[in-house]
């Protein structure tokens, strides 16, 4: 494989972990890296020096244009709570859509597309569990060394048998 080629799939995989909330695994797949690279030593690629040094660029790249954590977080947020009722009513068995002017703008960024389709009108809502997971992985949610048990309850490990 040339040098060039390999460069083009380390941009690849960069790119893929800085939109997916920092999955090594799902960036080597989607950089074209095969299942069991990918399984077992996609962090190896996070190693490497150019990859460190392309992720820090893109990094300050998106700093300059006023991407924050908090404003990324916001954004998922209006995609993971975006109430499609907002957006389309149900009157007299019809759906009714609403003028976008009079959408709310939390709910107007879970727009993923519209486009007139063959029976009229299509609207795509942008993937909302998938925004939930990235919100929850990030809060640390689904970690489970950081799940707390409630109080006053006991967990017993050695129930006799």
């Amino acid at each position: 494989m040339a040098k060039s080629e390999l460069r083009t799939r380390y941009k690849a995989f960069a790119d893929a972990y800085l939109s997916n909330g920092g999955n090594a695994y799902r960036a080597a797949l989607a950089a074209g890296y095969s299942e069991s690279f990918a399984r077992g030593r996609s962090y190896e690629l996070l190693d490497r020096e150019e990859i460190q040094g392309y992720l820090t660029r893109r990094r300050q790249q998106m700093a300059k244009r006023a991407v924050s954590p908090e404003r990324v977080l916001l954004e998922l947020a209006a995609i993971g709570f975006a109430d499609v009722t907002n957006l389309a009513k149900v009157e007299a068995g019809r759906v009714v859509i609403s003028n976008t002017d009079d959408v709310p703008g939390d709910t107007r960024k879970a727009i993923a597309s519209i486009k007139e389709g063959k029976y009229g009108l299509e609207i795509k809502m942008a993937d909302k569990v998938r925004a939930l997971e990235l919100m929850g992985r990030n809060l640390g949610l689904f970690d489970r060394d950081s799940q707390e048990t409630p109080e006053g309850v006991t967990i017993i490990d050695d129930i006799p048998e």
